[in-house]
């Protein structure tokens, strides 16, 4: 998101068209946090800012050292200004109201707070497992912040390249020193399909600074290989024929970068082996010949609303999704217009930032006087007063709450371990016994069947953490069930878990699956494994599946729709409507919003127990 500005037109020093190229990077990834189900490859936008921070950082650094005029406390010094005051306005204030409105939500915020503040929260979130496509505990109106912590890192990285870059430069020729730096981006670039393991999270690799940066070091090598006069325009621009090619690239990298905007979704194996890079390659050729001064293509974009979104898109991603969070907190979205409201009040909030900002830093104050700085300011103190407090006075406060949630979720923690080892001795003990009694257990569900609902003797039960969380009252009503749950599963692991179930002789005609909270269960990646274990199961057997709870989860409707659309196409399909309940129950939940509490866990049992039993259709 680096924006500078050397001044003059062509030829000057001053690039056109990159604002309008922030502008597709902001849309991008407002859409994509806006609508994650239907914008499902709008993350791009940040592979797209950090080219361009890379290539901006790279072209006027190497420009003003070859004019003798780059200083490092002036380089620093220009990105504080920049990057902090929105920033640390949009903390403030955000804390300051969901203080006010939802206040479990920033009940321990200080930690995240210091790590976005001092540049490290991408690394603070893998270390929390607050995967950017899994958010289930630690969900947060500052999720978005991971960007931040990268572009700072590369910020304080930057000085120690470019000086490494115009040593080799010097000694051995700028050849060798760009060479340097397409060597790092490389060996960045190739981390990420190196790391990847399918059906496992993600978060590293996403937040990853090592598994990033590849993108920022390929603008960098971009930017100083313009500063260096070896761009090819002048050579080429008489050339009618090389023009035409030029403009006919340019075409086909936007239309396959707006495909991949709208298709590449962040859970394909795809994008983790090879797309993100192959697109990261696709934004360069769209910023080299942006950048072509032979072409009109960069003085297209210095007018108009993309050039106004450009100059906001620091403040308008800051923003987005607190508010966006704050929305889907409050149950606003319910409304058929929100989204329009939910954008307006993003570029509003975006423009006050920018304004108030502005006013402060430069001391420019509009024409119709000091007044109006003098009210938002105003606005601004009484805003941001809780957040204040907390920060300052109220650290006591946050120290506090913060270990009630930290006791809350070891609580949560603690029970899913004690759980674990539970089963794993029931079941070891029932797998001894369990070949034994085949045959009554077999004539008692017959029997049972005739009579009402299903038996509750030998079901099987396929779960995550949410089922694993309540597998002692699972087995308080039904003494003879048959669990298999674990943290973290995800839908495709589904199919081991049958699979040893069966092999164990536990897998009965009755199943009950408890997956869909730890991602989708439908879409290229999940759904493969969905049909798997529906196939494997058979339709011999009566499966219910619960449905999922999780306000904060993007995939929480499209996977209970899909459930529903799997009992409506299979006869031995049935819900369990585990959703219905526990909205109209929050008090049953612990601080995540997911997973239940004592309370919970025993309603929970109940209404599988209703729901087998016929009582609950």
């Amino acid at each position: 998101m680096e924006r500078i500005y050397t001044g003059g037109r062509r030829g000057s020093g001053h690039i056109e068209g990159l604002d309008a190229l922030r502008a597709l990077a902001i849309i991008g990834v407002t859409f994509f946090h806006m609508f994650p189900e239907t914008v499902r490859g709008g993350y791009l936008g940040v592979s797209l800012f950090f080219v361009l921070t890379g290539f901006l950082l790279a072209y006027t650094g190497e420009r003003s050292r070859e004019a003798g005029r780059f200083r490092l406390t002036q380089y620093f010094w220009h990105r504080i200004r920049r990057i902090y005051p929105p920033l640390i306005l949009v903390l403030l204030v955000s804390t300051g109201v969901f203080v006010l409105l939802e206040p479990k939500v920033v009940s321990a915020v200080r930690p995240e707070a210091l790590s976005i503040l001092f540049g490290y929260n991408n690394w603070w979130q893998i270390a929390q497992n607050a995967d950017y496509f899994t958010r289930l505990t630690n969900a947060s109106p500052f999720t978005h912040m991971w960007f931040m912590g990268v572009e700072l890192q590369y910020y304080v990285i930057w000085p120690v390249l470019f000086f490494v870059f115009s040593f080799i430069s010097a000694i051995l020729g700028r050849r060798m020193g760009l060479g340097f730096i397409a060597v790092l981006a490389i060996g960045s670039a190739v981390l990420m399909p190196m790391m990847f393991v399918p059906d496992q999270d993600v978060t590293r690799l996403y937040y990853g600074t090592d598994t990033r940066i590849y993108a920022l070091l390929f603008g960098a090598f971009l930017g100083l290989y313009k500063a260096g006069g070896r761009s090819s325009s002048v050579r080429w621009q008489h050339s009618g024929t090389v023009t035409a090619m030029k403009y006919v690239l340019f075409a086909l990298a936007l239309v396959l970068l707006l495909l991949a905007g709208w298709q590449l979704d962040g859970q394909d194996a795809l994008t983790y082996e090879g797309g993100m890079l192959a697109m990261t390659l696709d934004i360069c050729l769209l910023l080299w010949l942006t950048a072509d001064e032979s072409l009109i293509l960069g003085s297209l974009g210095e007018n108009g609303l993309m050039r106004w979104l450009g100059r906001r898109s620091y403040s308008i991603y800051l923003w987005q999704y607190p508010v966006i969070f704050l929305f889907q907190k409050r149950q606003w979205t319910e409304l058929s217009w929100y989204p329009a409201l939910e954008l307006a009040v993003i570029i509003l909030l975006a423009i006050w930032t920018d304004m108030l900002t502005d006013w402060l830093l430069k001391r420019e104050f509009p024409a119709f006087g000091r007044q109006l700085v003098a009210v938002q300011c105003i606005c601004f103190l009484l805003l941001s007063l809780p957040g204040i407090a907390m920060a300052g006075y109220g650290c006591k406060g946050i120290v506090e709450s913060a270990e009630v949630k930290a006791s809350d979720t070891g609580e949560l923690q603690a029970n899913l371990a004690a759980n674990k080892a539970d089963l794993a001795s029931q079941n070891a003990a029932a797998q001894q016994t369990a070949a034994q009694n085949q045959p009554e257990q077999e004539q008692a569900d017959k029997t049972q069947a005739q009579l009402q609902g299903v038996s509750l003797h030998g079901v099987a039960f396929i779960g995550d953490s949410v089922m694993l969380g309540s597998a002692k009252a699972l087995r308080e009503v039904m003494p003879d069930c048959y669990i298999d749950a674990e943290v973290s599963r995800y839908v495709g692991d589904g199919l081991a878990a049958a699979q040893n179930l069966a092999d164990h002789n536990m897998l009965g005609k009755v199943v009950v699956l408890g997956l869909g909270t730890n991602g989708p269960i439908s879409g290229p990646r999940y759904e493969p494994g969905t049909k798997k274990l529906i196939d494997y199961l058979g339709p011999d057997r009566e499966i219910y599946w619960i449905n999922v709870y999780g306000p904060n989860l993007s995939w929480q409707d499209a996977n209970n729709a899909y459930i529903a659309k799997l009992a409506a196409e299979h006869p031995n399909i049935h819900v369990i409507d585990w959703y219905s309940l526990i909205s109209q129950h929050k008090d049953w939940l612990v601080s995540d919003g997911i997973h239940p509490d004592t309370p919970g866990t025993h309603a929970y049992a109940q209404l599988i127990v209703d729901t087998l039993s016929g009582k609950v259709q």
